[in-house]
């Protein structure tokens, strides 16, 4: 009841609607709704699509010639020509170009010339073998896995801002309820001191002290709904795909932070990182990316050295069918092999390519070790945050146990004479400060548990979230 009220003094010059949301709904709604993750979540869709543009090197070429010619010198021949033919490249490198053709001299007496063969070229050398040919394909290959990995630590660091965001905004409406009751009592003692001094038993001074003490903490609470509502803000930007549709809504977060205790253990946390970490399983992908560049560059350092080999059958008749059945007799055929070698003087197009490739993966070996080191900072300092945030629990809720005792001693002491009302107003605001920072510690440790979870690289299973594999 407390903190309803607490939040209708927040909204109290807001008349609009107040919305209730656990942190489940404010992760679901951030996931469905947040643009920068949209704009994230095409990237694996475009990669898939480098892979299909990759493998477009093996697509058949089927194409055709057809031509027409008119000669009247010496005398006029006409010919009609038709060469259709289907080319190609195959996995180990290999060219071919399966060809056919139908010449017609339109004379007097049609006749009809023709050939089918197909030519092969193999590279011996340089992009010669599978490996060499499919760089490219498994280079997009690894591009798709590295966006699908950006995506993963896209989306963990989206829910890790919600939590913090979500925690953020319960510590300032707890706060502002903290400081209001604060306010509160400093009121009451102002008002008693009024009263007393009616009937002669306090000094003006007393109540002017009360007057200044009631005055700071309004100032306070002033600032308190300020802090809650750039929170409300904060939240909403990341579960909301347009801001106006919270327009004149204030949020009520649901779910108070419960001290769940969590067995802490750093070298368990740094191995679970190290494994399901998605930013570094991208960091494996990129090496292994570049280590494919770095062979397919080393291949073009070799010379251009290609067999090539050619069959044809060959025919002519006075009519089409005669042309196609002296084809395929094959009594008329032409064939031949061939190696044709080429090699760039000084060739340093292809160095250049390969030690920039090479030095390309020699940094990402480098990269990675960077990464595998702020993993293990970042793992030490994420468990140090959950023990000490922990401990602070405990001994902030000391504190502010310890505030309260006080200030009723205090209270009590002033009644009998024996206190001040500044020593009072000291009390008052040290039973204000230990519960808000009884409040900061709770928030503080809620949040911690989910940086530890996302530092892990487990945050998504912490809130029971499936990527989808497409």
């Amino acid at each position: 009841m407390k903190y309803l009220l607490a939040l209708l003094l927040m909204v109290s010059a807001n008349a609009g609607e107040t919305k209730s949301l656990t942190i489940q709904e404010c992760i679901a709604r951030a996931l469905a709704n947040n643009l920068d993750l949209q704009v994230e979540r095409l990237n694996p869709t475009i990669a898939q699509w480098g892979i299909v543009s990759a493998q477009s090197v093996y697509d058949p070429v089927l194409g055709a010639d057809v031509t027409y010619d008119n000669n009247r010198q010496p005398f006029r021949t006409e010919t009609f020509g038709v060469a259709p033919g289907l080319s190609g490249k195959l996995p180990s490198g290999a060219t071919y170009d399966l060809t056919a053709f139908d010449t017609r001299s339109l004379a007097s007496n049609v006749t009809f010339l023709g050939s089918a063969g197909v030519s092969v070229s193999q590279p011996l050398l340089r992009n010669f073998g599978l490996g060499v040919n499919s760089a490219q394909i498994r280079v997009a290959r690894k591009g798709w896995q590295i966006a699908g990995q950006n995506l993963a630590t896209r989306v963990m660091d989206t829910v890790r801002q919600v939590n913090t965001a979500y925690y953020e905004l319960i510590f300032a409406i707890e706060n502002h309820k903290a400081l209001t009751e604060d306010l509160n009592r400093a009121k009451a003692l102002l008002d008693e001191n009024r009263k007393r001094l009616q009937i002669g038993v306090m000094s003006p001074l007393d109540v002017t002290q009360a007057e200044a003490g009631a005055a700071e903490r309004e100032e306070a609470v002033i600032v308190a709904a300020g802090v809650i509502g750039d929170n409300e803000v904060a939240l909403k930007r990341l579960i909301a795909r347009d801001l106006t549709e919270f327009r004149d809504v204030s949020l009520l977060p649901a779910d108070y932070p419960v001290i769940e205790m969590v067995e802490t253990d750093i070298d368990r946390s740094t191995r679970t990182a190290l494994e399901s970490r998605p930013d570094f399983l991208a960091a494996k992908h990129e090496l292994e990316r570049r280590g494919i560049l770095v062979k397919f560059n080393r291949n073009q350092l070799y010379p251009q050295v290609d067999l090539t080999g050619s069959y044809s059958r060959n025919g002519a008749a006075g009519t089409f069918n005669g042309l196609v059945d002296d084809v395929s007799r094959g009594d008329q055929r032409t064939w031949g092999v061939g190696v044709i070698a080429s090699f760039p003087l000084g060739n340093r197009q292809a160095r250049a390519n390969y030690n920039i490739a090479r030095l390309d993966e020699d940094q990402a070996v480098i990269d990675l070790k960077i990464l595998e080191q702020n993993i293990l900072v970042q793992v030490d300092v994420a468990v140090r945050q959950v023990r000490t945030n922990l401990k602070r629990i405990e001994a902030t809720a000391a504190a502010s146990r310890l505030a309260d005792e006080s200030l009723k001693a205090e209270e009590q002491k002033l009644r009998t004479g024996t206190s001040t009302i500044l020593l009072v107003l000291q009390a008052q605001a040290a039973l204000g400060a230990a519960r808000s920072a009884d409040i900061r510690a709770r928030s503080d440790y809620a949040e911690s548990l989910a940086q530890l979870a996302a530092t892990e690289g487990t945050i998504l299973k912490k809130y029971n979230i499936v990527l989808d594999e497409k």
